[in-house]
């Protein structure tokens, strides 16, 4: 079988991980896996040599064309007069010259069997590009709907597509907007984000981190969502009441990084709480804390919560809106904990008491990568 998987971008994030996961999960099960982008700028991923990697620079091309640079430019104003409108005319832009890079790939390889894209960035820079082949990812529940404006970009990206989401959550948020829109997709269903478990495990062992005490650690962008300032309050009520004595550390970096530092001085936590930033790999850290915590109000999947089961490092997490539940499951929903600060640090503590062993192979084995593949398909071949 011959593979595509697009993404509009490979810089550092979850999402773009997860494209070169995939595109090398296809290849180790023997097929003919191709991995492109549109965007080259703050790459940071690569997949391994057995995937077939070819960067589209589709504006540049636009920009060759000699009209297409001014009708860009023509775009940029119409979308300063009518704001939130520039992926209109961006993707009838950027479609055609899509559309001519993949049929030239194709004349090279083959006729491609099934085409994987991920994103909304992705999706909407391409969205009059319409092929039965695609499948259309979508990795989180925040999806604009509910204005004139909005609806008519949920009729642009999904009428008529073949779409999936990372999690139940996701696929549930995804019904719910199109019978509001009255839109109609081709087909709906569920593939879970494919966790390469074997290298995450090799990468857990690549330092010994610096630190003596015992930790718990979070992993994720420092941005309101991930809901940060609740861990701080429920990691202090866990130290004030509950005798907790073991570090925190934060993992990550965003746009609300600054007020997290304040609100840990202004709880007094500065001798129990780093924050160490973005960590390229951040594997050792999760392997050796003594718990993973995730406190997001919402998520496309959890990956983090995956990742720290394939380190063998227990988690807990808040009941975030989306695809949480899809992991803690067969066992694991007692860990599940309302949003209440009492509560979390009760469950924080009670974890790391506890003497039960997990059966950490049982939490991850539907995400393997071969049964992803596989679930791939089974729904579209």
């Amino acid at each position: 079988m011959r593979v595509a998987i697009i993404v509009r971008s490979l810089k550092i994030g979850g999402m773009e991980r997860v494209a070169v996961n995939l595109s090398e999960a296809f290849a180790d099960a023997g097929d003919e896996s191709h991995l492109i982008y549109f965007k080259d700028k703050k790459r940071a991923f690569s997949p391994k040599e057995s995937v077939y990697f070819h960067y589209f620079n589709l504006s540049k091309t636009v920009d060759l064309t000699g009209i297409g640079f001014f009708l860009k430019i023509f775009a940029k104003l119409l979308n300063a007069i009518f704001r939130g409108t520039y992926f209109l005319y961006s993707g009838l832009l950027f479609a055609p010259v899509f559309r001519y890079k993949l049929k030239k790939l194709e004349k090279e390889y083959g006729r491609f069997d099934l085409i994987i894209m991920r994103g909304h960035g992705t999706f909407e820079l391409i969205w009059p590009f319409k092929d039965d082949r695609v499948v259309e990812m979508v990795e989180s529940v925040f999806i604009d709907h509910g204005t004139a404006l909005t609806n008519l970009y949920i009729r642009c990206i999904y009428a008529g597509k073949n779409l999936a989401g990372v999690s139940h959550g996701v696929k549930e948020k995804i019904e719910e907007v199109l019978k509001i829109t009255n839109v109609k997709a081709k087909s709906l269903n569920v593939v879970y984000n494919p966790l390469d478990i074997e290298s995450i495990q090799k990468k857990s062992f690549a330092y010994t981190p610096d630190i003596q005490e015992d930790y718990i650690v979070s992993v994720s962008r420092i941005v309101a969502n991930k809901n940060i300032s609740f861990l701080l309050k429920s990691y202090k009520y866990a130290r004030e009441k509950l005798g907790l004595r073991v570090s925190l550390v934060l993992i990550g970096d965003g746009n609300d990084m600054q007020n997290i530092k304040k609100e840990i001085q202004e709880l007094a936590l500065d001798s129990f709480v780093k924050t160490l930033g973005l960590i390229e790999n951040p594997y050792p850290w999760i392997k050796n804390a003594k718990l993973l915590t995730l406190t997001s109000k919402a998520e496309g999947f959890g990956m983090v919560l995956v990742e720290a089961l394939a380190c063998e490092t227990k988690i807990i997490s808040t009941k975030a809106e989306g695809g949480v539940s899809d992991i803690m499951c067969d066992g694991l929903e007692e860990y599940l904990v309302d949003f209440n600060i009492k509560a979390f640090a009760e469950k924080m503590v009670a974890t790391l008491k506890e003497e039960k062993e997990w059966n950490f192979q049982k939490y991850t084995e539907k995400f393997q990568p071969n049964n992803i593949v596989k679930r791939y398909k089974e729904l579209y071949l």
